[in-house]
Parts: C-alpha cells; sequence; structure tokens
C-alpha cells in the first residue's frame, strides 16, 4: 500500500481527532486607536468589537499623556473626571476562548489590580505608579472563559488602561456528520489501494 502523504495523514488526524488547529489572537488598538486624542474626552467606546471580543466600559486612546509605560494605542478607563468609563473594564467573548492575558498599565499612584473571569479564577497584583512606568502582564488559566472583568483596588479615581490582549479561541470538534464526510472517502482510498495492491 503506498504511504499517505504527511500533510494528508495530519488532515485525516485532525478530522478524527477533532483537533482543528488555532492560533493566538493578539489586539493591541494600534489600529483602532490610530488618530485619537492622548487625554480621556469623557465619552466611552463601548461596546466596542474587535473580532471575537467585545469590550465594555473603556475608551480608546492614543499615547495617553501621562501613561509614559506605554505610548500606543490603548484601551483606557478613569473615574477622575465623572466620564462614562468603568471600573471594572469588561471584556466579553463571543465564543469560548483559552490562555487568555493581557498588558494593565497603571495611571494611577501604586495600586492593586485584579483579573478575573467567569470561570472563577483571579489574579490580583500591585502594579508600581505611572510616574515608575507602572505595568504588568496578568494571565488567567481558565479553559473555555468568556468573560474577563479587570479592576482597580481604587474605586473612587481609577485610572488604568489595557493593551496586548491575547487569547487563543477553543478548538472546535466537528459533528459527527462531519466525520462521517471525511471518513467515506477515506474508506474508499484505503478500499481501492488494497484492491490494487491486490491484483
Amino acid at each position: 500500500m503506498a504511504r499517505l502523504s504527511i500533510s494528508f495523514a495530519a488532515f485525516l488526524l485532525t478530522a478524527f481527532t477533532g483537533a482543528v488547529p488555532v492560533t493566538a489572537t493578539v489586539i493591541n488598538f494600534e489600529a483602532q486607536a490610530a488618530g485619537r486624542a492622548g487625554s480621556f474626552t469623557g465619552t466611552s467606546d463601548s461596546p466596542f468589537t474587535i473580532g471575537s471580543a467585545i469590550f465594555n466600559g473603556g475608551e480608546l486612546l492614543n499615547a495617553e499623556i501621562g501613561l509614559d509605560a506605554d505610548r500606543t494605542g490603548i484601551y483606557a478607563s478613569q473615574g477622575l473626571f465623572g466620564s462614562s468609563e468603568t471600573n471594572p473594564l469588561i471584556i466579553s467573548f463571543a465564543s469560548p476562548v483559552n490562555a487568555f492575558s493581557v498588558l494593565l498599565v497603571n495611571g494611577d499612584d501604586m495600586r492593586s489590580y485584579t483579573v478575573s473571569d467567569d470561570l472563577g479564577n483571579s489574579i490580583t497584583m500591585p502594579v508600581a505608579s505611572a510616574g515608575a512606568l507602572g505595568a504588568a502582564v496578568f494571565s488567567l488559566p481558565g479553559q473555555g472563559l468568556q468573560k474577563v472583568y479587570i479592576s482597580s483596588a481604587n474605586t473612587d479615581a481609577w485610572d488604568f488602561a489595557i493593551d496586548n490582549v491575547s487569547f487563543t479561541p477553543v478548538a472546535s470538534t466537528p459533528e459527527p456528520e462531519s466525520w462521517l464526510l471525511v471518513g467515506a472517502p477515506f474508506a474508499l482510498l484505503i478500499f481501492f489501494r488494497r484492491r490494487r495492491a491486490s491484483t
């Protein structure tokens, strides 16, 4: 029997195990914040959708004044001026994701921040002040999460931003009917190759 090519074998493995290759998505707000101001306007960009991620409670800014740890496009929230930004910021996903992480940039004095998900996972860390270039990456271990909450311990006058939101969509599993559609041609291929080899 002739050898199956490696790519065809990988295709069959994918089809029969249900594993669909997925790659990580990283949202960095560069395109969305292009041309935006560097200071809060008091009007949130909420809800704001990029791909399967929906952002609520923040405002797109570009090179926010006083946020020297990240001089790029960001999604930010503050409670100083009575604007419509919220604490926590909330990210919802249209379909479940794994391997979530986010860069949190502190625009305040040294503060503790908590990042949690709808599965009950949570991480709290102190982040250095804006003057000390305070920023930290928060990662959640949850598999199949659909909502993330990002909050400051300063509930009166918070000031923080997020960037480089990274996640991996959960691999979809084909329905049994799909397996039959893929498996039938494979079975015929084996049948005809064996028949040819025996003659």
